[in-house]
C-alpha cells in the first residue's frame, strides 16, 4: 500500500472524534460556571435586597426617637414595640446613650459592643455615621465594607444545604444590629431578616429550565459523537471488507500481516506469505458465468478461512487469488499443509478437477512490508507457467533477478531501439543439392550499451510477453528491406531471407498491408523477403490469419512455417494453410530417440511437404550425418551450426559474396 493511501485510511480511522468530546466537556464547562455564577449572583442579589429592605425598616424604627425625651418616652416606646410586633424582621430595640450606657431595650438585649464594625454609609439610607454589629450566626453570609453589604458566595451556598423541610418557614435567618445615630442618642435595632424558599422560586425556574435546555443540548451532542463512532465504524468495515466475498480485503491483510510480523520481529514463530491462485478461472467464467465464478471465490473464501489458525491471516487478492500469511514449523510441513488446502478447495466443486498454482515466500525475522513479501510469493507463483496442474514454487534470488532483468530491459527496450542497438544477423541456408548458398535467416541480437551481447532468449520471451515484439518485428523488416535495397544498390545478387512474423501481428486484419506498407518504401522485390510464422499462430483467430497469408502470397511474399514440430502440431494447419516453407524443428535431431522415431518422423514429414509442393528447410544441423540424411530424404535446404553460425551483415556479404 502506497504510504499516502496509509495515511489517509490512518487520518480516516482516527477521525477526530476526540474534538467532538472535548468539545462537549468545554461547552459542559462553561455552562457550569455561568450557572453557578447566575446562581450566586441571583441569591446574592436576593439576600442584598432584603437587607436593604430590612434596613429601611430598621432606620425608620430609629427615627421615632427623633423626639425621645422623658415626656415623650413611655409613648415612643410603645409605638416602638408595636412596630417589633408588626415587623417580623425587627427582633430587638436598644437604645444608648453617647457613651453606651443602656438607656431602654425592649427585651433587655444589647450587643456585645467589641465587635462593632464602624462604617459611614450603608446602602444609601442614610448620610450620618451608622455602624453595624454582626450578631453571632454561623451562617452568617453577609459582611460589610465600605457602605456596601458583601454576600458570601460559600456561606450563601450552605444556606441551601442546612434547608428544612417546611416551606412555610424560613430555611436560615440573617441577623444584625444596626446603630443609628438619633438625637444625641445610639439606637440599636436588631433585624432578623428570614430567607423563604419563596425568594428562590423564579431563580429555581430558571435553573431548572436552563438545567433542561442543557440536558437537551447535551443529549443531541451525545447523539451526535455516537452516530460519529458509529459511521466511522461502519465505514472502516466497508474499507475493509472484500465486495467478492464479504469477508476480509486486502487492505485488511496488509494492516494485520504486518501487525503480527513486527511482533514476530525476534522471530519466536515462522511465517510463510502464499499466493495461491485458480488455474484457468477465466475459462470457468466463460463456461459457467461470471456470476458462477464470484459464488465460486465466495465458496473458495469460506473454506480456506476456516483452515486458518490463531495468528494466521488470509484475504482474497482478485479474480481467484489469495494471500494467506501461514505460521509453519517445518517445509515439509509447510507443502502437505498447501497440498491439504488445495483438496479442501477442490471439494468446493465435487465432480470437477480444479488446478491451482501456489507461490511461496518464507518470511525473515525483521520484514514486516506484506506487499513486498506477497509480490515475493506471485514471482514465484509466474515461474511456474500456465500449465493446468498443481504445482507449488519457492521464492528464491533468481526469481527476484529474473524480475530485476525483465524491468531492466523493459525499461531500455524503447531507447535500444530508438539508438539502434538491435542489430541484425543473419545464419545462412545452404542447398543441398550443390551445398552452396540458397537463402539465410534475419536473427536479431542486442549489443547493449553496458550488458554488451545479450542473446535473444533472455529478452525476445519478454518482448512476446509485453508486445513490444511487434515494434521489433517492424523493425527486423525494415532492416532487411534496407540491406536487400542496399545489395541492390551495388549490383549484388540477392537471396531470399527470411523474417520472423510473430503471432500477435495477427490480431490486426490489415496485417499486409502494413508490411507491403513497410518493404515498398525501400523497392524491394517480395520474392526475396520470406515472412516466417510459427504454428501456434494457427490456434488464434484462424480466419484472419489464413485471410492476411493468402494476401501476402497473392502480393508475391513467400511464407514459411516455422517450428513445425515443437508444439502441439497438427496437420490439419498444413491443409488450410497455402504456405511455401516448411521449417522442421530442430528437436527431431536431438536426443537418444535420433536414429529411431525422430529420424523416420523426418523423414515421412519431408515426404509429404514434398507432395503439398512445399519446400523443407531442416534447422539446427550440427553434423555431417543429419546433413546426409537429410540429403537422401530430398531435404532442400538446411541451417545449422554445421555450416555456419549466425553473423552480421556485413561479414555475411564478405563470406557469401552477394
Amino acid at each position: 500500500m502506497s504510504k499516502s493511501k496509509e495515511e489517509r485510511i490512518r487520518k480516516f480511522k482516527k477521525k477526530r472524534i476526540w474534538p467532538s468530546v472535548l468539545g462537549l466537556v468545554l461547552i459542559l464547562c462553561i455552562f457550569s460556571v455561568i450557572m453557578a455564577s447566575a446562581l450566586g449572583l441571583s441569591g446574592m442579589d436576593i439576600v442584598q435586597r432584603k437587607l436593604l429592605d430590612s434596613s429601611r425598616k430598621s432606620v425608620k424604627v430609629a427615627e421615632l426617637f427623633a423626639d425621645y425625651n422623658a415626656e415623650t418616652k413611655e409613648k415612643i416606646e410603645l409605638t416602638v414595640l408595636s412596630h417589633i410586633d408588626i415587623l417580623e424582621e425587627i427582633e430587638a430595640v436598644s437604645v444608648i446613650d453617647m457613651d453606651r450606657k443602656p438607656v431602654w431595650s425592649s427585651n433587655e438585649e444589647y450587643p456585645a459592643m467589641d465587635e462593632t464594625i464602624k462604617m459611614e454609609f450603608l446602602l444609601g439610607i442614610t448620610e450620618e455615621e451608622i455602624r453595624v454589629i454582626v450578631a453571632e450566626n454561623k451562617e452568617q453570609v453577609f459582611t460589610i465594607d465600605e457602605g456596601e453589604i458583601i454576600v458570601n458566595e460559600e456561606a450563601l451556598g450552605n444556606i441551601f444545604s442546612i434547608a428544612e423541610s417546611n416551606a412555610a418557614a424560613p430555611f436560615t435567618q440573617l441577623k444584625l444590629w444596626l446603630v443609628i445615630p438619633v438625637n444625641g442618642l445610639e439606637v440599636l435595632v436588631l433585624n432578623n431578616v428570614p430567607v423563604y424558599y419563596q425568594d428562590f422560586l423564579m431563580m429555581g425556574i430558571c435553573i431548572i429550565l436552563c438545567g433542561l435546555l442543557i440536558s437537551i443540548f447535551v443529549l443531541y451532542y451525545l447523539i451526535s459523537i455516537i452516530s460519529m463512532v458509529s459511521s466511522v465504524r461502519r465505514t472502516t468495515k466497508i474499507i475493509y471488507t472484500d465486495m467478492v466475498t464479504g469477508g476480509d480485503n486486502w487492505l485488511l491483510l496488509i494492516r494485520k500481516g504486518t501487525n503480527l510480523l513486527k511482533k514476530n520481529k525476534r522471530g519466536h514463530r515462522r511465517y510463510a506469505m502464499v499466493h495461491l491462485e485458480m488455474r484457468k478461472y477465466r475459462s470457468f467464467c466463460t463456461c459457467f458465468g461470471v456470476n458462477k465464478g464470484q459464488e465460486l471465490i465466495e465458496k473458495f473464501y469460506a473454506a480456506l478461512k476456516k483452515e486458518m489458525k490463531r495468528n494466521e491471516v488470509m484475504a482474497h487478492q482478485e479474480n481467484a487469488e489469495f494471500g494467506l500469511l501461514l505460521v509453519y514449523a517445518e517445509k515439509a510441513q509447510l507443502e502437505e499443509r498447501i497440498q491439504r488446502l488445495e483438496k479442501v478447495l477442490n471439494e468446493v466443486l465435487p465432480g470437477m478437477k480444479v488446478y491451482f498454482g501456489v507461490g511461496i515466500y518464507l518470511v525473515q525475522p525483521g520484514e514486516h512490508d506484506v506487499e513486498q513479501l506477497y509480490n515475493n510469493a506471485m514471482i514465484a507463483c509466474e515461474m511456474l507457467g500456465e500449465e493446468a496442474e498443481n504445482r507449488t514454487a519457492f521464492f528464491d534470488v533468481e526469481m527476484n533477478n529474473q524480475k530485476l532483468w525483465e524491468r531492466k530491459v523493459e525499461d531500455d527496450m524503447d531507447r535500444g531501439l530508438a539508438n539502434r542497438e538491435f542489430q541484425v544477423y543473419l545464419q545462412p541456408k545452404i542447398s543441398t543439392s550443390e551445398e552452396v548458398l540458397g537463402g539465410a535467416e534475419a536473427l536479431v541480437r542486442w549489443i547493449h550499451p553496458t550488458e554488451g551481447f545479450i542473446p535473444p532468449n533472455r529478452f525476445i520471451p519478454i518482448f512476446e510477453k509485453n508486445g513490444f515484439i511487434l515494434k521489433l518485428d517492424d523493425y527486423m523488416l525494415e532492416e532487411i528491406a534496407k540491406v536487400q535495397a542496399a545489395w541492390i544498390a551495388e549490383g549484388r545478387s540477392l537471396v531470399p531471407i527470411s523474417v520472423n512474423v510473430s503471432r500477435a501481428h495477427f490480431t490486426r486484419e490489415d496485417l499486409a498491408e502494413h508490411i507491403c506498407a513497410i518493404v515498398d518504401k525501400y523497392q524491394v522485390p517480395h520474392s526475396v523477403i520470406e515472412l516466417e510464422l510459427t504454428e501456434s499462430a494457427f490456434f488464434d483467430d484462424k480466419k484472419v490469419l489464413l485471410n492476411t497469408v493468402k494476401k501476402l502470397r497473392m502480393a508475391g511474399f513467400p511464407v514459411s512455417m516455422d517450428d513445425f514440430g515443437a508444439g502441439y502440431s497438427s496437420l490439419n494447419s498444413l491443409k488450410e494453410l497455402q504456405i511455401d516453407v516448411l521449417k522442421i524443428d530442430a528437436d527431431f535431431f536431438r536426443g537418444a530417440d535420433v536414429e529411431e522415431k525422430g529420424l523416420l518422423i523426418v523423414s515421412e514429414i519431408i515426404d509429404l511437404a514434398k507432395k503439398l509442393n512445399m519446400k523443407i528447410v531442416a534447422e539446427g544441423i550440427e553434423s555431417r550425418e543429419q546433413v546426409e540424411f537429410l540429403t537422401e530424404q530430398g531435404c532442400d535446404l538446411i541451417q545449422g551450426y554445421f555450416y555456419a553460425k549466425p553473423m552480421p551483415v556485413a561479414e555475411f556479404a564478405r563470406k557469401y559474396n552477394v
